[in-house]
């Protein structure tokens, strides 16, 4: 018994520090989730103060799809959370149970947890472990999001908190943004990653990036491009894959920028309902109207779309003595014809206020994004018929001489050459390993006074194996892995980039 009023019954699942039960709040006679944190261990101090930074956050979240939390509080070393009891599986527990969702089922899904995201970002919360075990289904068959104990509470006012370190991964390796599996601060745009691995695997069963160990995991998400959802499942259609594609972009500022502008994207690729009600075109004169034999049945509209506009009395009894005017009947049923097949979708009139970037589609929607010929000070994300969104174009590489990009060679080989040496030191890096990358890294030293460009790149292959097959092997450390991963991706952009 908890707090004097919630008995806790059969535990629901564990985490890496906590468990959540299944228990009945015996004050109100309902069944609610409990999760607790025993305080009693080496951390407890530091997993007690993110315990309750979780409860703050999560309670002042008020969101149809962020599951509720009731209330909080610590008794006998134990602290603890209570939250609504979601009746349904999780998606991880469906996926498993099911194989591939629907396609129109995962549009439903992306399009909860984007708003759900959006939500939390808005009050200053990044989840940081958006994976399908987190997401599950709530009474009214739509989905909440769940577990907020690793969010980072991103207000600038509150300064870099200690529990926010920069070199400190948490989360799920298979849903980690290469920004997080490198050890780096993130921001918002982390979670749509993660959305994006998500989607990827209720579309094909399974996370862009598996291996045996997290820390390849880890390598992966950070150098492997991503895999196109329709190599798996031919039948998605292309406006998701885009979408996906989108969100698993390696640079953040390559990614759609907010949650609100992925449920956008999801929301504007619906099939509209047959019955909608399309309004006048602008200028239209009222003689433009087709008489009609019946009033048309009320408007079918899908759960994403405005409520449907009521007809005045006014305009009801004015359309009727126009039915009279049975010589202007045809021309004017060809007149409203060809004006609304030239009309783009009204929503479109009214592009939101918020300062989210463009998005450029090149899809088969049957509704157009509109484009602004304003530069945003915001990246535009261009999703393509290609598999990696396109750079913005605004801001063209620079040319680099022959000179530039060997002495850019030269430094790359000499940092990584450090990074590896303070891995080998810190233990953090099996000693041959880092012998056999030293030896590689000389080589390409030897390689850039030759002139030969084909070595290089391949030397810098060759490392890129070594650290993959050391870490799938447990020779290389996470921390060791995530210090090497930045000095290893410049030195491939310089080999790339090198023209003797």
């Amino acid at each position: 018994m908890l707090g004097g009023r919630y008995r806790l019954g059969a535990p629901l699942g564990r985490g890496g520090m906590a468990v959540v039960w299944r228990a009945d709040d015996e004050m109100l006679g309902r069944e609610v989730a409990v999760k607790t944190l025993d305080l009693t261990g080496p951390e407890s101090d530091n997993a007690g103060e993110r315990f309750r930074r979780e409860a703050r956050a999560t309670a002042a979240l008020n969101h149809p799809h962020i599951v509720t939390v009731y209330d909080t509080g610590v008794e006998n070393q134990t602290a603890y959370l209570v939250m609504e009891l979601l009746p349904g599986p999780t998606l991880a527990e469906r996926v498993r149970d099911e194989g591939p969702l629907p396609v129109e089922d995962v549009r439903t899904i992306g399009h909860e947890v984007a708003e759900a995201l959006q939500a939390a970002h808005d009050a200053g919360i990044i989840h940081r472990d958006i994976k399908p075990g987190n997401i599950a289904y709530a009474a009214d068959g739509t989905v909440k999001v769940l577990d907020f104990g690793i969010t980072q509470l991103v207000d600038e006012a509150l300064g870099h908190h200690a529990l926010t370190m920069t070199d400190t991964i948490v989360g799920t390796a298979e849903y980690l943004a290469p920004e997080q599996a490198t050890g780096q601060r993130v921001d918002a745009r982390a979670d749509l990653y993660a959305l994006g691995c998500v989607l990827t695997t209720l579309l094909t069963g399974a996370p862009p990036f598996t291996s045996p160990t997290p820390v390849a995991i880890l390598m992966k998400h950070a150098h492997d491009p991503a895999p196109d959802v329709r190599d798996l499942r031919p039948e998605t259609p292309a406006d998701l894959a885009e979408l996906v594609t989108g969100l698993l972009a390696k640079d953040p500022a390559h990614r759609p920028q907010s949650g609100r502008e992925v449920a956008q994207l999801l929301r504007q690729h619906r099939a509209p309902a047959l019955t909608e009600v399309l309004p006048v075109a602008a200028g239209a004169a009222p003689t433009a109207v087709a008489p009609l034999p019946e009033p048309l049945p009320a408007p079918v509209h899908d759960r994403w779309d405005e409520p449907p506009r009521e007809i005045e009395p006014e305009q009801k009894s004015s359309k009727a003595w126009l039915w009279l005017l049975l010589l202007a009947a045809a021309l004017a049923a060809a007149a409203v014809w060809y004006v609304l097949q030239g009309r783009a979708d009204p929503s479109d009139e009214n592009p939101s206020p918020t300062p989210t970037p463009s998005v450029v589609q090149t899809s088969d929607s049957p509704t157009p994004t509109p484009t602004s010929e304003t530069p945003s000070p915001t990246p535009t994300v261009t999703i393509t018929e290609s598999q990696t969104p396109t750079p913005p174009a605004s801001s063209p590489s620079p040319s680099v001489t022959p000179v530039d990009t060997a002495t850019a060679v030269t430094e790359a080989t000499a940092v990584m050459q450090t990074a590896v040496r303070d891995a080998r030191q810190s233990e953090d890096i099996d000693p041959d390993i880092a012998q056999t990358i030293a030896g590689k890294l000389r080589d390409i030293d030897q390689a850039v006074r030759s002139e030969d460009a084909a070595a290089v790149r391949s030397l810098v292959g060759d490392i890129e194996g070594e650290l993959t097959q050391a870490a799938g092997q447990d020779e290389l450390t996470q921390p060791g892995a995530a210090a090497l991963a930045g000095p290893l991706d410049s030195l491939r952009r310089a080999a790339d980039a090198y023209q003797p």
